[in-house]
């Protein structure tokens, strides 16, 4: 199985071209905010350039990521749709270039352009789908286990071939695995240990992935 296309990769040129006459582009700094927990905006985000992460930082101080946005995705798409105060942060996590459109000119393509309608409705299935993916693993899953399911995760959506799993542990990448495996209160496994599991599950590519993990018997015990 591979990742989705992007987001803006999948529409038609009616729809793109709509949406490039409405938006407005920036560029943002490395780990400068371009949405902000709280905030009341209704502005719909498009990635153009670079990279960015939805986050949540809880009472004591823990950041969680939610997911990692990549050039082509949408994002503040619920702002958009329903005007509730934004439930996360968008953090750039280099330079980084987006298209904010407006609320108004938001609502206006949804009603005009049917097939653009359609493929938000495909992107919010896909979220809610991988949110109910992560709330099982954050349930049942010791936290070895929801560090090799993010690896996982991961190389699912890159389309990583056979063995090409240790660039997915480079040390750069540790803190952004474990923020993505959700919140862990005891030491993090070595990463020798968890690059050698995720390696025998993507040779043998077993997706998807309660395949490999939650069928296996070794998946129980006290959630961490």
């Amino acid at each position: 199985m591979t990742g989705s296309p992007a987001f803006i990769s999948r529409l038609c040129d009616a729809d793109l071209a709509a949406l490039t006459k409405r938006w407005h582009e920036r560029s943002y700094r490395h780990n400068e905010l371009i949405i902000s927990h709280g905030d009341t905006g209704r502005d719909v985000f498009f990635l153009l350039e670079g990279r960015a992460r939805v986050t949540l930082v809880s009472a004591d101080g823990r950041e969680i990521a939610y997911r990692d946005v990549e050039p082509g995705d949408i994002f503040g798409e619920l702002g958009g749709i329903d005007g509730i105060a934004r439930s996360a942060s968008v953090v750039a996590l280099e330079a980084t270039r987006a298209a904010r459109l407006s609320g108004t000119a938001f609502r206006d393509i949804v009603m005009t352009h049917p097939t653009f309608a359609w493929m938000l409705l495909e992107h919010l299935s896909a979220q809610l789908r991988r949110m109910t993916e992560r709330v099982f693993e954050y349930s049942t899953l010791v936290v070895r286990k929801r560090l090799i399911v993010e690896l996982l995760h991961r190389a699912e959506k890159a389309a990583l071939v056979d063995g090409e799993v240790s660039n997915l542990l480079a040390p750069s990448l540790h803190l952004r695995v474990a923020l993505c495996a959700g919140p862990i209160r005891d030491s993090l496994p070595h990463s020798r240990t968890i690059r050698n599991d995720a390696s025998a599950c993507i040779r043998v590519r077993q997706f998807p992935l309660h395949q490999t993990w939650f069928n296996d018997g070794r998946h129980g015990g006290e959630r961490r």
